[in-house]
């Protein structure tokens, strides 16, 4: 058989073969590599799907000096697990410090590993609940406020009437959006300042007027209003959403001017029922607001504090404490450890002023106002707190607070020093070798385990009651007379 007389197309499909609906094979099918299908011989449109550009490595030029090389050998590594690499930080002991209240915090921090991603934030803001930010905000507003700015003087609840609730409740208007109309008016009432007056019963108003004839009011003030506002929506007697407003300002007025500084108030809120009423306490303002929009929800039983649509909250920008100002960020090494052991300590040395400060703010919720009860229950709460206040730290599991810098320095030392037993009576001993050395790895295996089984050991101990002394005797006489029998 001669071989060089083959057809053009012998063992391969002709491109010019044509099929019974009078298409080519070149037509139906460019590379004419892959088998036709029954669709692609009935297709209507004869042309290409989808014209593309050769690909860029069918056009790339291979160079003559590479054609014959051996193939190089590639070596395929399985996938790894995200991780912090050799030598870098994923723990980390953060420093920091408060200038406008003097304290110090110490925590711990771990980076997340690659690839996780927060919470998806979407849809329409409505919340139930006050978060736990926004309460440390409210917090921190009402401290930095009491220690830097004389403190917030009055509190007082604003309401919605049934128009505007219904409002509200269709979409139409916003809790926060009457809440900034009302401060505006407010902001500018305290800077333009207002006289006192009255309104006889023909409807006629007057100018309030002292002795002397000079009409009662207070002038403009340059500096600017502070004041912090916390919502929730509680169930009336029908059981339907009852939105209000809790509101608290450094604005306080003489006894004479309060009922037309109220009703000044209340008119321009024009919505409802304003309840205007002073602070004793400064100190205790945030208590006020925590209390007052916790409260209702808790006499209902409910689990939350209502929907509501929008900010929950708002802090005017001068009432806002500033925040932590990082001191330096180090390698964890045993600091978390150091902060658990210190958090133990002062729960076994201060755990019974703990319970009661505890059970005694129970006791205040319970009983009624105007009681001597209720008195008695207050004093005796106030007595606890002002003794945990004399502490110069508060731990918790993961940081510490130190107040001032003694505190802070005294803390260092002890943390940093190679055997500093008990420095002051509210940090515990500390074996020898624990030492936090600052930027240093965690130390070997075997040393922490060994430093953490002490640790554990230690922890068991200050958890241990303390004998009696009938029991002290009694193992005394026991251990002596075991020694008498052992040396017999």
């Amino acid at each position: 058989m001669n071989l060089n007389n083959l057809p053009q197309f012998a063992g391969q499909c002709d491109p010019a073969f044509l099929f019974p609906d009078d298409m080519t094979l070149a037509e139906v099918q460019a590379d004419a590599r892959r088998p036709l299908s029954e669709a692609k011989r009935h297709r209507l449109v004869k042309a290409s799907k989808c014209p593309t550009a050769p690909k860029p490595a069918e056009t790339v030029h291979i160079p003559q000096s590479w054609i014959g090389r051996p193939e190089r050998q590639t070596a395929i590594e399985p996938t790894k697990l995200a991780g912090t690499p050799e030598g870098q930080r994923a723990a980390y002991t953060v420093l920091q410090f408060r200038e406008w209240s003097d304290e110090y915090r110490i925590r711990t921090r771990v980076e997340t590993t690659a690839g996780t991603t927060p919470p998806e934030q979407a849809g329409p803001r409505i919340t139930a609940n006050l978060s736990q930010r926004a309460a440390r905000k409210v917090a921190e507003s009402c401290s930095y406020v009491s220690l830097q700015k004389g403190g917030y003087r009055t509190f007082f609840t604003l309401t919605f009437d049934a128009e505007h609730r219904a409002a509200i409740d269709a979409g139409e208007t916003s809790i926060q959006r009457e809440v900034s109309r009302f401060m505006d008016g407010l902001q500018k009432m305290w800077r333009r300042g207002w006289k006192a007056e009255f309104t006889a019963p023909h409807g006629r108003k007057f100018y309030c007027a002292d002795k002397g004839g000079e009409v009662m009011g207070e002038p403009g003030k340059d500096k600017e209003l502070l004041y912090v506002w916390v919502a929730e929506a509680p169930d009336n007697e029908h059981g339907k959403p009852n939105p209000h407003v809790h509101v608290l300002i450094n604005w306080r007025v003489k006894y004479s001017l309060f009922p037309s500084w109220a009703k000044r108030i209340e008119s321009l809120w024009g919505q409802g029922i304003a309840h205007i009423e002073k602070i004793k306490d400064t100190d205790a303002a945030a208590s006020y607001m925590m209390k007052a929009a916790g409260y209702l929800c808790k006499a209902q039983g409910k689990s939350d504090q209502g929907e509501i649509r929008g900010n929950r909250y708002g802090i005017c920008a001068a009432a806002r404490a500033p925040e932590w100002a990082t001191l330096s960020e180090t390698q964890l090494h045993i600091m978390g450890r150091l902060i658990a052991d210190v958090h133990e300590h002062l729960t076994q040395r201060h755990g019974e002023d703990y319970r009661r400060r505890k059970v005694l703010a129970q006791y205040l919720e319970k009983a009624p106002k105007g009681s001597k009860t209720r008195h008695a229950v207050g004093k005796a709460l106030q007595k606890v707190r002002r003794k945990l206040e004399k502490l110069p730290i508060v731990a918790s599991k993961h940081q510490i607070l130190l107040k001032g810098k003694h505190a802070f320095w005294l803390f260092l030392q002890w943390a940093r020093t190679n055997d500093a037993g008990q420095v002051t009576n509210w940090l515990p001993e500390k074996g020898p070798g624990e030492v936090w050395n600052p930027g240093e790895t965690r130390p070997p295996c075997q040393w922490y385990a060994e430093f953490k089984e002490r640790h554990y050991w230690r922890r068991a101990l200050r958890k241990m009651p303390q004998w009696s002394d009938l029991e002290f005797t009694q193992a005394a006489n026991d251990y002596e007379q075991y020694a008498a029998i052992a040396a017999a």
